[in-house]
């Protein structure tokens, strides 16, 4: 399969960037340490920035492989305010998106914008046939994260995932190449 590796992206309003070691204490303050932030998440809220620091080493680690995809979000005057990130499964050419933003910047359709950029190079760098992505049930706004980026809607699996809450029903959504060139053709 052909990979890009993370590379910059630049949105309208965005920076999608690689991670730095340093990034570790901004992380930590402005999304990872926030139990409303990471309720849905398959991870536990971090503790303390050592948490934060441990996941950015292993992220900075990944960069060495061209099938690694983890880009820090960053407003376009450098501010980090989340993560997104593509899980490729090769024998498949599938990708599952998962993105976390800190508090302060929901509802600003910022997500959507990051998304919506990352398919894009997804689809424009890599031989990639689908991507897709889910969300719990009783979080709507990420559903509407994926809409805004282009995914449709493809059905409910139920326990998807673990949260800290407990197992979660889940939306699916999902994009094509075909569904991605023809947004393109209009």
């Amino acid at each position: 399969m052909k990979h890009a590796g993370t590379n910059t992206i630049k949105t309208e309003r965005l920076i999608l960037r690689r991670f730095k070691i340093d990034d570790a204490d901004v992380m930590f303050r402005n999304w990872a340490n926030d139990d409303e932030v990471t309720r849905f998440m398959r991870w536990q809220t971090h503790k303390d920035v050592d948490v934060s620091r441990n996941i950015m080493q292993e992220w900075i680690e990944s960069y060495k492989e061209d099938s690694s995809y983890h880009w820090g979000i960053c407003l376009k005057d450098g501010e980090l305010i989340g993560s997104i990130g593509a899980f490729v499964t090769e024998i498949d050419y599938c990708a599952n998106i998962g993105y976390c933003i800190g508090r302060n910047w929901w509802g600003k359709g910022y997500v959507s914008e990051a998304l919506k950029a990352v398919i894009d190079y997804m689809f424009s760098n890599t031989d990639i046939e689908r991507i897709e992505a889910y969300h719990a049930v009783r979080n709507a706004a990420s559903g509407k994260v994926m809409q805004n980026a282009g995914m449709a809607y493809e059905g409910l699996a139920r326990h998807k995932f673990k949260s800290r809450e407990g197992f979660e029903d889940s939306d699916l959504y999902g994009i094509i190449r075909e569904m991605w060139e023809e947004q393109y053709e209009k």
